[in-house]
């Protein structure tokens, strides 16, 4: 299966943190595009690549999330690329992936992942009508009920009425089904907020885990509101923020940066 990452220019800098992270956590052996405007000229593992998905100002991505008197909840614009849909649109045209797994560069996993559960959830998206897997939890915090018994845990669907169902957590897609929740002009936050109301009773099946100790991709939303989210960060473990503090993989160069 592959894993891309979406990104924006603003973004770019979490690159390095986020791949260390990856590598430690889930698998050096795993291959990861990262999907964004700009190429980052950054250092990456060899198990990762770049794929642009245009230019930067063709989608909007070209002003600065939460700039001054610019984008955010307050000024009345989409952001952080306001026309992030159009832009992955286009890349899913192109590739012949029939399903892959879709991650966030903000969300850092920060525990083992638990691989054995991700290749039991990958093999659910072969079965008629499944359209998404959830990887992390977020599928059991909204209504749903039982669908699978495994042998280490178990897997819920999502009720047709279940809020979130567009939920941009780290998940598996099947292509087609994320092309129909494409529509044009929105950014990923219009993509979740629209989408969720256009995706109630729909009919198609998004499983996720029931609840456990640890969900199968652990993760940290590390910014929130265009800011490093200091709470989320300071939940790695101790040589994890070293390592990524002392190679200079975060810090003032982040966008929204602000002193903890």
């Amino acid at each position: 299966m592959n894993v891309y990452v979406t990104t924006s220019d603003w973004y770019n800098p979490l690159i390095p943190a986020f791949a260390h992270l990856f590598n430690r956590f889930w698998s050096p052996d795993q291959p990861v595009t990262i999907l964004g405007y700009t190429a980052p000229g950054l250092e990456m593992p060899a198990n990762f690549s770049f794929e642009s998905l245009g230019a930067a100002s063709e989608f909007g991505n070209e002003v600065a999330e939460w700039s001054e008197q610019r984008r955010g909840r307050h000024f009345g614009e989409l952001y952080p690329t306001p026309r992030w849909s159009d832009s992955l649109k286009r890349w899913l045209a192109r590739i012949s992936d029939s399903y892959f797994a879709l991650l966030q560069i903000d969300y850092f996993i920060y525990r083992p992942v638990n691989r054995q559960q991700v290749r039991v959830l990958e093999q659910q998206i072969h079965t008629d009508n499944v359209m998404k897997v959830d990887l992390t939890l977020d599928r059991a915090y909204f209504a749903h009920s039982p669908y699978a018994e495994c042998d280490q845990f178990n897997i819920v669907v999502s009720a047709q009425d279940a809020l979130y169902r567009s939920s941009l957590q780290a998940a598996i897609w099947r292509s087609e089904y994320l092309d129909t929740m494409l529509k044009p002009g929105r950014s990923p936050w219009d993509f979740e907020r629209l989408g969720m109301h256009e995706h109630l009773n729909d009919g198609k099946l998004i499983l996720g885990s029931a609840p456990q100790d640890q969900a199968p991709v652990p993760y940290l939303n590390v910014y929130g509101q265009g800011k490093v989210n200091w709470r989320e960060l300071n939940r790695l473990d101790p040589e994890s923020m070293r390592e990524i503090t002392e190679r200079g993989w975060i810090g003032p160069h982040w966008n929204g940066w602000t002193a903890p």
